[in-house]
């Protein structure tokens, strides 16, 4: 995959000076590639039919009167993930495959600024696939489930802005790890570790320690964030723990990056 859709970012992108520059230039070289746009695809399609089979099955089971607005928006989240998982991921280490990096190393020669430049496109570009993840959850709910169901604001709030905002932060995380793995491989099978791995081997063990500690892994935050429920926690308090696996990605792949050669 890296091999074929990151050969196109070896050619130098050039948005004049600063961090204005670099941002100009990571963002012409996400768009300029074709995993991009697999990956995103790849996301909202998921979500519709992960939507679709969620909403049918409620329904056929006479099981309407327990749907929530933003219900299925967590279930809508738990494959397209990956795919920005895979983007994320590629936005750093698909240079490092092609050896585009040094072009881009060349062109912005401090770390942060580079790192930073990646983060602010990454960011965005999730934000709006969360958003829209969002919105096909919601509109499914209002084909199925209209009629017994009002949407709120704030339903609106957690299902829209939640999702995006979800996104984003793992995206940072991903984007921060991939920078310190360098490998597309061993970054995507981390982050699925941490998503999945994690998670389930805490709920074979049993233990309880070890569960309360599940409770704190990305996809278990997701829920609270997109739905707005309290279990395993709060809104607030997921949303701040997303802010902090953000921030743990971005230190690590910074530190790596300065401490080493490209």
């Amino acid at each position: 995959m890296t091999s074929t859709t990151m050969t196109r970012s070896t050619t130098t992108v050039r948005g004049g000076g600063g961090f204005g520059g670099a941002l100009a230039a990571e963002w012409t070289k996400l768009w300029g590639l074709r995993s991009t746009w697999v990956c995103l695809a790849v996301a909202v399609l998921l979500a519709a039919a992960t939507c679709v089979m969620a909403a049918y099955s409620i329904d056929v089971n006479g099981e309407s009167g327990t749907a929530t607005a933003n219900g299925l928006t967590p279930i809508a989240l738990i494959l397209p993930q990956f795919a920005v998982v895979a983007l994320a991921s590629l936005i750093v280490t698909g240079e490092y495959a092609t050896g585009a990096i040094r072009t881009t190393l060349t062109a912005v020669p401090r770390r942060g600024t580079m790192l930073a430049a990646k983060a602010v496109v990454g960011a965005a570009v999730s934000f709006v696939a969360g958003v829209l993840i969002g919105l096909v959850s919601l509109g499914v709910v209002a084909v199925y489930f209209g009629d017994v169901l009002e949407v709120t604001g704030a339903d609106l709030g957690y299902g829209l802005v939640g999702a995006g905002l979800y996104l984003v932060l793992l995206t940072l995380f991903v984007l921060g790890l991939g920078a310190a793995l360098r490998s597309t491989a061993g970054t995507v099978t981390a982050a699925i570790g941490l998503l999945v791995g994690v998670p389930m081997i805490t709920q074979i063990i049993g233990n309880e320690t070890l569960l309360r500690l599940g409770e704190y892994t990305p996809s278990a935050l997701s829920g609270p964030m997109v739905s707005g429920m309290d279990t395993p926690h709060t809104p607030e308090v997921a949303t701040l723990t997303m802010l902090a696996w953000a921030a743990a990605g971005l230190a690590l792949g910074y530190a790596a990056l300065r401490g080493r050669d490209a």
